[in-house]
């Protein structure tokens, strides 16, 4: 899963960074309103960890335009330090789908990130399977016939990318900003070092060497024979 966390105080917003990838997950960040609709608009995002004061554009407007956009739209878990009724019913309003007042602890923003996901009426999931291929998107666990597969963080977002695709091609650039971030591209040879990881670790586990398909010239997908 890949997450923007749009936070203009550099501790807070490093803690948060550190914290979300602990526990599995691709992250961006920025420090302003401006620069996250940027981002939103040039890439995907499953969810968006949003304080309301910041510099350029405050969380409220960047909620209210990007619920204009006519792109994916993820979820917006509101940061706020205004504990005030009035305050967190006009970030509901304004499109966001929950709220969370700061200094909060880290085992209650895993829990509301958890509720979201559970309630979200959008196509997220927490579990994917393809056939005996299992991956959760709560940390970094995956397996292959119950067994675990011990997967980097980058071969999890990778594996996640491939799974949601259902059997459809991912191309390289569908993988890279999957797994990457904006500023650390990395060539075609990285991506496909990953993914003889991946097979790597697969087969170690017992999984068909073409569970993982190369379509040449194009990206990787998974053999529908297996699902």
């Amino acid at each position: 899963m890949k997450v923007l966390i749009v936070e203009d105080a550099p501790v807070i917003r490093d803690a948060l960074i550190e914290l979300l990838e602990h526990w599995g997950l691709v992250t961006e960040a920025c420090d302003d309103g401006l620069k996250a609709l940027q981002l939103l608009e040039a890439g995907a995002f499953d969810l968006v960890l949003l304080d309301l004061n910041l510099p350029s554009l405050d969380g409220l407007e960047v909620c209210r335009r990007l619920r204009r956009l006519p792109i994916n739209q993820p979820l917006v878990l509101m940061l706020t330090a205004r504990d005030s009724l009035d305050d967190n019913v006009t970030g509901l309003e304004q499109g966001a789908d929950d709220y969370l007042v700061k200094p909060f602890e880290p085992t209650l923003l895993r829990a509301r990130i958890q509720a979201l996901l559970r309630r979200a009426s959008r196509p997220l999931q927490h579990d994917w399977r393809w056939g005996l291929l299992m991956l959760t998107l709560d940390g970094r666990s995956a397996s292959y016939d119950d067994q675990d597969l011990h997967l980097t963080p980058k071969e999890h977002a990778l594996l996640e990318s491939l799974l949601k695709a259902a059997g459809r091609t991912c191309s390289k650039d569908q993988l890279i900003e999957a797994a990457w971030h904006w500023a650390d591209v990395p060539g075609n040879e990285s991506v496909k070092t990953h993914v003889k990881n991946i097979r790597a670790k697969l087969s170690a586990a017992g999984a068909p060497p073409d569970l993982v398909e190369t379509v040449y010239g194009v990206g990787f997908r998974l053999n529908a024979s297996h699902a």
